[in-house]
């Protein structure tokens, strides 16, 4: 098992503070998930074609995509913001879901 470790963290760093609402889930093939784990700020189509669905509300509520591939037990949510690439994204365990 991995876990990410923080140096002198926060009670928000450590603690997930927010609120979700997955909109989509896209599945992708293993080369473009390992793709998008290791170079998340390119632009990716998949993105570019899902913008609409991702923004933030007006009750600070992240709406989002849920990025997976099914060789994988996590996967990550995206949230653009407009972009194609992925401006804000969080790591899931697919458990959690």
């Amino acid at each position: 098992m991995k876990v990410k470790f923080l140096r002198k963290p926060t009670r928000e760093e450590l603690i997930p503070q927010d609120e979700f609402v997955i909109e989509k889930e896209v599945v992708l093939d293993n080369k473009t998930f390992q793709e998008f784990s290791n170079l998340p700020l390119r632009d990716y189509d998949f993105i570019e074609e899902n913008k609409e669905l991702m923004y933030f509300d007006e009750l600070g509520i992240v709406h989002c995509i849920l990025v997976k591939c099914n060789d994988f037990d996590y996967g990550f949510l995206v949230n653009s913001s407009g972009y194609s690439y992925g401006r804000y994204v969080a790591y899931i365990p697919l458990k959690l879901l």
